[in-house]
């Protein structure tokens, strides 16, 4: 359960941080735009990591609810 929680959370902040980056870079770049290719591959991989954290939770919780002794 705390390896989901902490993959959801750091999921989250990169998302975060990477869509920040992102709109800095557009909002402040004029020369091609090399750079937001890796800012955009930082957010997917945000939201990968969410989605696998999610995952992690949602497979405990219902092992929790199928076997509530342990």
């Amino acid at each position: 359960m705390f390896i989901g929680r902490t993959l959801y959370i750091l999921g989250m902040l990169t998302a975060a941080l990477c869509f920040i980056g992102f709109m800095m870079i557009v909002f402040t770049s004029g020369s091609g735009g090399n750079e937001l290719i890796y800012t955009f591959f930082g957010f997917l991989n945000g939201l990968m990591a969410m989605g696998v954290g999610e995952l992690v939770i949602d497979s405990n919780h219902r092992q929790k609810i199928e076997n509530p002794d342990g």
